[in-house]
């Protein structure tokens, strides 16, 4: 049993290691692990962590983010054809990489699609996501298998071209649905 990501749960980190070989997420307050005496996060949801309670004398109002660091629509990506059907990844970030993690090339999505693709068909670099004038947009990183969107021709990489909620991406034999609110 290694070090365990307290945003998945995943047991399986090597104790070196600074992020989650399961989701990615940082491996920040593992100490915690080791020390019980020690204040930990609470998790309210399998992927949502909470901060622990703050003396009132402590709180303050916090600060908006950035305005290019937050996209002002909400997006997510959806498998739905091999892997985990209905999955969901949400887009949280103004540019998110997609791809396979490989913790020993150093490679850690934003979107790890590893456990959705079991042919390995999807690059650890696949493709990335980002917002920009309001709008969204892929980008091939140049993929060994190509990124395609409904069913069209595949993307020419390094050329953006914008998503529309409902779109069908295809990385490799992963389907994926992109989705707006």
């Amino acid at each position: 049993m290694g070090k365990k990501c307290l945003n998945c749960g995943w047991d399986g980190n090597e104790p070196d290691w600074e992020f989650c070989g399961h989701c990615g997420s940082e491996l920040t307050g593992i100490a915690e692990q080791a020390e019980p005496s020690l204040k930990r996060a609470k998790v309210s949801a399998p992927s949502q962590i909470t901060e622990p309670p703050v003396a009132e004398s402590a709180k303050s109002e916090p600060s908006p983010p950035p305005a290019a660091a937050v996209p002002a629509v909400k997006a997510k990506l959806v498998v739905v054809q091999t892997g985990r059907v209905g999955q969901e990844f949400d887009i949280t970030k103004d540019s998110m990489n997609i791809g396979r993690l490989d913790p020993d090339s150093g490679v850690w999505p934003d979107i790890d699609l590893s456990q959705d693709d079991p042919g390995s068909q999807v690059s650890r670099k696949h493709a990335r996501i980002f917002f920009e004038d309001s709008k969204y947009f892929i980008e091939d990183l140049g993929s060994i298998n190509g990124t395609f969107i409904n069913k069209g021709p595949r993307l020419t990489p390094g050329k953006p071209q914008e998503l529309k909620s409902g779109d069908e991406i295809v990385m490799g034999r992963t389907f994926l649905s992109f989705l707006t609110q």
